[in-house]
């Protein structure tokens, strides 16, 4: 799934794209994070037309929306870079919005940069493997949230193409966890948790008795958690255990 997945993470930049041009700018970079609704990966809205951009992963197409509507698609297996990049402008003139589309990042992807030839070819049964993953965890993160009457937002955040959340435990500890591709830690996707106290990362050298998960100091202050043949019961749990040694600790 490796090639998918980098895939994917190249094509949800067009919609980190959307939120630099046009959403308002927040010093956390929260302006270029996307939702996931279980069939596609949206941005936050903007303009007076509510606009939102979607990437519907069942049938691999950018979407564009105006007011919950859709009104214009491109499918990406049949359009290369420059293609799509043209279409954005498309939009953009067709819906009269005064700012112009940029395809500029402030960070850089672990892969090629993409070139105005180059052109996507999904593997529909890996896309629709990974959209399990997501829906898995979206559905994972909201249990656990309102079970422990926290609040975060969850969202993809398309540097890392993470699906995160960063909740307030107590007044100066803070828990992030979400879903992370694979990486230098875990080389499949896998669930992570770490926690801040007064800013800082807190310390898990000392952690142990996770039944459901790792802890891992050498490269890392966190737990994590294999998300392969991981229900959302599992993955629940692993937060729970997270969160209440975090509390212990504080």
């Amino acid at each position: 799934m490796e090639k998918t997945i980098e895939q994917l993470h190249i094509a949800a930049q067009y919609l980190a794209a959307i939120g630099i041009s046009f959403v308002a700018k927040q010093a956390d970079d929260s302006h270029t994070n996307l939702g996931w609704d279980g069939i596609k990966i949206t941005t936050h809205s903007f303009g007076e037309g509510n606009f939102q951009v979607g990437f519907n992963l069942k049938s691999q197409s950018l979407e564009w929306i105006k007011n919950g509507v859709i009104t214009n698609v491109i499918d990406l297996n049949e359009s290369n870079h420059g293609a799509v990049l043209n279409w954005f402008s498309e939009q953009v003139n067709a819906n009269n919005i005064n700012e112009a589309f940029q395809y500029k990042f402030h960070y850089e992807l672990p892969y090629e940069k993409i070139k105005v030839n180059d052109s996507f070819s999904f593997d529909s049964s890996e896309v629709l493997k990974y959209s399990q993953y997501l829906t898995t965890a979206q559905k994972a993160f909201e249990t656990f949230l309102a079970s422990n009457k926290l609040e975060s937002p969850i969202r993809i955040w398309p540097h890392h193409f993470d699906l995160g959340i960063y909740t307030k435990l107590s007044n100066n500890l803070f828990l992030g966890a979400g879903l992370a591709i694979p990486d230098s830690l875990v080389d499949d996707l896998y669930y992570y948790a770490s926690g801040w106290l007064d800013g800082n990362a807190i310390s898990t050298k000392a952690f142990s008795g996770l039944s459901n998960g790792n802890w891992r100091s050498s490269d890392w202050d966190g737990a994590t958690l294999p998300s392969k043949n991981i229900n959302v019961n599992e993955v629940i749990d692993f937060l729970n255990q997270v969160k209440i040694r975090f509390l212990k600790n504080k």
